[in-house]
């Protein structure tokens, strides 16, 4: 069996080649021809997935199966899904994106209609494919002849008190053990035809499906919606036990009879739920996971090369992360008092930015620095520890109810902010250096005097001797 994808300007085609005894036949998926991509997603016989991802190229390309099944493709039932892509127009592309950036989440008029998806199934039976195109007929029932009996219709109500037996295959004596109406032969459909003509009336057409007619077809109960041709709801056979149980109190369990919340998934590994959204629609493709185990609870990016860009691991405590009603948020506290309250130590491997533009700020006042010098000089220092540290975790600076009232900078008494530390820190080195230019200069003068004093006095010693060599 192989997969060839073809694709031209037109279309873009995508054939599932059938090997059967005579001759090879083909499923032909037919893409749309504003399709850009295609993804194939194949599931074998114990469920594990594969995925093949197609772009559209300038010309066709043939591709082998047996390269999408691998080598020694297990005899069982395959099913597939072929789901496309397409790409935006510049201008569709610019609304688009306008519109993710206010916030919708919903297509922005004028797009393009998505790509419905495409899903079938096969049959492999030693290592071949299974011809499709084999159905089986209805045979006449055992013991008659194949001549249709005359139909009969009745003008009234029927009541039938007993069982009923529809169908090719039922028989004489038929064992109906606790069945009511049982439907017997080798093609069974319960069809819903509504003959409503009325203005306003519904009038879709549905139908209870058991299994595919086809060789190598799901074994399936579906309802279908024959007006609209799809099928919204399947269920393949060997489906587990309560695969999807809806509760009395309206609870949804998944693979559990007894959800404890309104949507419960239970299962032995990482249970998760997988949000993709495909490129059908002119948006990129992305997918995100949502799951949980014994290690950790996690969102990872699987488009993104799988990386889990957030975590919780089991027990962390309480209020590890906590988001207020106000859009604070509290890190080790339920009751954030600023946008990011950190209850605990803060630990930064790289710089530490904080906006402080001048376009950012209002009522500059000059700092008199000579009287901050004078305050900082009053303002006691002290080494200490928190009472959550041990004694070895020792740290050095003023309390903030100290800072507050010598400076009565910040928002509280109980607050002390870094940038309001350095403030004082550098008001104080500047009257510091203007204290230290001072005095430099009037070390400078005095050293200017000083030299000239001694000037004067070698010069008056000089004379001195040479005064008295003379006599």
């Amino acid at each position: 069996m192989s997969y060839t994808k073809r694709i031209s300007a037109a279309s873009l085609i995508l054939f599932v080649c059938v090997a059967s005894a005579n001759a090879a036949e083909r499923i032909r998926v037919d893409v749309p021809a504003r399709a850009s991509s295609a993804m194939i997603r194949v599931v074998s016989p114990d469920g594990s997935i594969s995925e093949h991802q197609y772009a559209r190229a300038a010309d066709a390309a043939s591709i082998d199966i047996h390269g999408l099944l691998g080598a020694g493709a297990v005899d069982g039932a395959w099913n597939y899904e072929v789901s496309f892509g397409q790409s935006l127009s510049e201008a569709a592309r610019k609304v688009a994106v306008a519109a993710r950036a206010a916030g919708s989440t919903d297509a922005p008029a004028g797009l393009p209609e998505s790509l419905d998806s495409v899903s079938g199934s096969f049959l492999v039976a030693n290592g071949n494919i299974v011809d499709p195109a084999v159905t089986e007929l209805k045979l006449a029932p055992r013991g008659k002849s194949s001549v249709s009996p005359n139909d009969q219709v009745i003008a009234d109500d029927l009541i039938v008190q007993g069982a009923a037996c529809i169908g090719l295959d039922c028989i004489n004596n038929e064992n109906f053990g606790f069945d009511t109406l049982r439907l017997k032969e080798n093609n069974l459909r319960i069809k819903f035809d509504d003959t409503s003509m009325g203005v306003g009336f519904a009038a879709t057409d549905w139908q209870l499906t058991a299994n595919d007619s086809a060789s190598g077809g799901l074994n399936r109960f579906s309802i279908e919606d024959i007006t609209a041709s799809t099928i919204p709801f399947t269920v393949v056979g060997s489906a587990p036990s309560n695969a999807l149980y809806l509760a009395s109190s309206g609870k949804i369990g998944l693979r559990t009879s007894t959800p404890v919340l309104d949507l419960q998934i239970s299962t032995v590994d990482s249970p998760g739920i997988r949000l993709e959204q495909t490129n059908a629609g002119g948006f990129t493709a992305q997918t995100w996971d949502m799951a949980g185990n014994e290690a950790n609870f996690f969102i990872r990016d699987v488009t993104g090369g799988s990386r889990l860009p957030f975590r919780i691991r089991p027990g962390a405590p309480t209020s590890a992360i906590d988001i207020a009603a106000s859009g604070n948020v509290g890190i080790g506290t339920a009751s954030p008092s600023a946008k990011l309250d950190v209850n605990g130590d803060a630990y930064i491997a790289g710089t530490l930015t904080q906006l402080s533009s001048r376009t950012s700020k209002t009522n500059f006042v000059a700092v008199a620095a000579d009287g901050v010098l004078d305050q900082l000089a009053r303002l006691p220092i002290w080494t200490w520890n928190y009472l959550r540290s041990g004694s070895g975790d020792r740290h050095i600076g003023p309390v903030a109810e100290d800072f507050y009232a010598t400076f009565g900078f910040g928002t509280s008494e109980r607050h002390l902010a870094p940038s309001d530390v350095a403030g004082v820190a550098l008001a104080a080195t500047q009257a510091l250096q203007r204290e230290v230019a001072v005095r430099d200069a009037k070390i400078e003068a005095l050293e200017a005097r000083l030299e000239r004093l001694e000037r004067t006095m070698a010069g008056r010693a000089s004379s001195s001797e040479t005064s008295t060599s003379g006599h």
